[in-house]
């Protein structure tokens, strides 16, 4: 039995051997390029495959969390990290070695480089000849193919610092007065200054003529920040370029003509650069701007055929005019826009995935209200719609439009514990407005809680682990209406809760939900982390609830 088995590891070892250079090195390419390298160097065999390798990719580690010895004295030295190991070399020479091992693997000449995928956990200016080497070897390397690049210069755990945080009383029933005419309401002022306005200056803002910016001075380097060479501008074969945060400096000539994908986090520099690099990519089809600088004020987009665009948290940016005759997809987060934000040439008529995240504070004003019911009203013909905001629902007040394409939703938001009446309220005439809906997908946050940083300091590591924000009452009060919601009743097939902590509000929701879907033929249920035995009971009260008692349930 044991030769058969060695003899079969032999065969099977043969077999590996035995493929060319380049399925080897195609094979590598979806691999980390550390691993990468490991693995080339298993045998003589492997040994020149890494020339064949068309991908690196590698992300700096997470530093280690400190495990200090609580068994010392403040008189003896400093705390002792149980955790500590020793020191490896900086991650710029890993980056650099993998690049170089592709040229001097021997053999047979590289294969052209089509991707480079770096990120930092936090780039030192230091390095910044270093990265200029890496893009212009990059750049060299991948001949007339094409080039796909990301080079993320930062942690991007947060890309904007407005949190989420609820106001009291923001989940209850607006009365009927609130609901103004949305004419009377967009002329109300936005106190939120990171609310998008129009522009002050009173500039055009779909005249790409305008271009101010070219004239003026640079803003001063921020310490740290990267400063994109301009030889990236020039490389003909990008395909999808994804960088930041740096400072975007073009140069007058700009020659892109093959970047499809463009992604632009953290971008430092003139208000005309973002505009004049959109413009100079004639094929342009993907772009996402997230948390780009307050000095980046308006954007025309007119003369591309653009599917997707994404604006995340870019909260200097009063104003966006684009061609959308093409545009499929459309994201936004930041705080409610003002009417003369975000101009349509040819409507959303194609738009059929819409996703609107309204950071910060929870809206509640009704002319605040109004404003981002008639922006939803743009992608009232969407069939993929996924709504955040501080409170979950908070987008679906007595200003929701209708969306009668809509198949999917996904609603995501805190739900506090004394929110049930007003949830249960706010979910039904959002569902009343979406007639043809098959999916509902509800992910609750965890409400933030306020620790004192001495207070933080005290908990130790048992603590921290033991702690858990599930919940069980099964002396709580459920009972919940009965309601006769179309989609629920005849269309809607499959209902997720996404971090399920099991609280009073959100029990009485999901009952509520789950009750009134008789067809109902999938459940899904993600619990928040916790004790086994309160997931249970929460999984099994689940399963009570659900009408259909054939459909698919599954719980994790």
């Amino acid at each position: 039995m044991g030769s058969n088995d060695s003899g079969a590891a032999t065969t099977a070892g043969d077999r590996l051997s035995g493929l060319g250079d380049a399925v080897l090195g195609h094979v590598l390419s979806f691999l980390p390029a550390d691993e990468a390298a490991r693995a080339a160097v298993l045998s003589r065999r492997w040994r020149h495959v890494f020339a064949h390798v068309h991908t690196v990719a590698l992300d700096e580690p997470d530093p280690h969390i400190p495990d200090y010895d609580g068994d010392w004295s403040p008189g003896y030295g400093g705390p002792v990290d149980r955790n500590a190991a020793a020191p490896s070399p900086p991650f710029t020479n890993a980056v650099s070695a993998a690049l170089f091992r592709r040229f001097h693997s021997g053999g047979a000449p590289a294969v052209p480089l089509r991707a480079l995928r770096v990120g930092f956990q936090k780039f030192s200016d230091l390095n910044a000849g270093l990265v200029d080497m890496w893009l212009w070897y990059a750049a060299q390397q991948a001949g007339d193919g094409e080039l796909h690049v990301d080079l993320r210069l930062g942690r991007a755990d947060a890309i904007c610092g407005r949190s989420y945080s609820l106001r009291p009383g923001g989940g209850a029933e607006l009365p009927a007065a609130a609901a103004m005419d949305d004419d009377e309401s967009c002329g109300q002022e936005d106190e939120d200054p990171a609310s998008p306005r129009s522009d002050p200056a009173g500039i055009v803002a779909d005249d790409p003529s305008v271009d101010d910016g070219d004239h003026e001075e640079p803003p001063p380097l921020y310490r740290n920040e990267y400063v994109v060479p301009w030889s990236l501008f020039a490389c003909a074969a990008l395909r999808s370029l994804r960088i930041g945060p740096c400072r975007l400096d073009p140069p007058a000539a700009i020659s892109l003509p093959s970047l499809v994908t463009l992604h632009l986090t953290g971008i430092t520099g003139r208000r005309s650069a973002v505009q004049r690099l959109v413009s100079a990519c004639p094929r342009l089809a993907d772009l996402t701007l997230e948390s780009c600088d307050t000095n980046f004020t308006k954007l025309t987009i007119l003369d591309k055929r653009i599917r997707r665009l994404a604006l995340r948290c870019c909260h200097g940016l009063a104003s966006i005019v684009v061609a959308s005759s093409e545009l499929r997809a459309f994201e936004y987060r930041g705080a409610v826009p003002e009417p003369s934000f975000l101009t349509l040439h040819g409507g959303a008529r194609r738009v059929s995935s819409c996703a609107i995240d309204i950071c910060g504070a929870e809206a509640t004003d009704p002319p605040e209200l109004a404003r981002l019911g008639a922006f939803l009203r743009l992608f009232a013909g969407v069939e993929r719609l996924s709504l955040t905001s501080a409170r979950i629902g908070g987008c679906g007040g007595a200003f929701f439009p209708a969306f009668p394409k809509l198949r999917r939703l996904e609603l995501t938001g805190m739900l506090p514990e004394d929110d049930d009446t007003a949830a249960i309220a706010t979910v039904t005439r959002i569902l009343k407005r979406t007639p043809n809906l098959e999916a509902l997908t509800l992910f609750f946050l965890p409400e933030v809680e306020e620790i004192d940083e001495s207070e933080y300091q005290d908990i130790d590591e048992e603590e921290l682990l033991d702690g858990h924000s599930l919940k069980y009452d099964r002396h709580a009060p459920l009972d919940v209406p009965e309601v006769a919601i179309p989609c629920l009743r005849e269309r809607t097939k499959e209902i997720n809760f996404a971090h399920y902590e099991g609280g009073l509000a959100q029990r009485k929701l999901a009952k509520f939900l789950l009750r009134n879907a008789p067809v109902v033929g999938e459940v899904c249920g993600e619990f928040a982390v916790g004790p086994l035995w309160i997931q249970t009971r929460l999984m099994e009260e689940i399963k009570e609830w659900v009408t259909n008692k054939s459909a698919n349930m599954m719980f994790f």
